[in-house]
């Protein structure tokens, strides 16, 4: 089963990064890495879900070996993306981002909800303390160029499940 959350994080950082860091001043940046943060999960999820699930199945009913490991390789690194984004990137990057923009959009209205429980979201503010003492003094600019510097592994690990997963389907033994 392949997926496409391979090209849509590569086109994040390929194609919507560069001009917003080339050209966006800072406010502008905020509200234009935001609103492409939050739509993210609306069809990351159900892409890495989907190909998730169709690759352990692949590979539950695999009739050889080979193919069962590609498609369990597949399967793992699909999934693998999501606790390397809520545990390391939430409390990291995407905090330090979500609290650079409550900062900047301050003036207008903007905040986000206090996170209480570790329930990640969108809408939730997730950085560490540490994170945010060091989001207050880094220009937005920098803190979204980290963001798809980190944001490129999800790239890299999604497009390892794709070729597992296309080389057990193309070439069997």
């Amino acid at each position: 089963m392949l997926s496409d959350q391979p090209g849509i994080t590569f086109a994040y950082n390929a194609v919507l990064l560069p001009p917003l860091l080339s050209h966006a001043p800072p406010k502008l940046l905020a509200k234009e890495w935001l609103q492409a943060f939050q739509y993210g999960p609306t069809f990351v999820r159900p892409l890495i879900l989907s190909s998730t699930i169709s690759n352990a199945l692949l590979a539950y009913y695999a009739t050889d070996k080979r193919s069962n490991i590609l498609y369990m390789v597949a399967a793992i690194s699909s999934i693998a993306i999501m606790p390397l984004t809520l545990l390391y990137m939430e409390l990291g990057i995407n905090g330090a981002a979500k609290w650079k923009v409550q900062e900047l959009l301050r003036d207008e209205g903007f905040q986000l909800k206090e996170n209480t429980w570790f329930i990640p979201g969108v809408d939730r503010q997730t950085a560490s303390e540490s994170t945010r003492r060091w989001a207050e003094k880094t220009d937005m600019r920098e803190i979204v160029t980290i963001w798809g510097q980190v944001n490129k592994w999800r790239w890299v690990m999604t497009a390892i499940g794709m070729a597992a997963s296309a080389y057990a389907t193309c070439c069997p033994p």
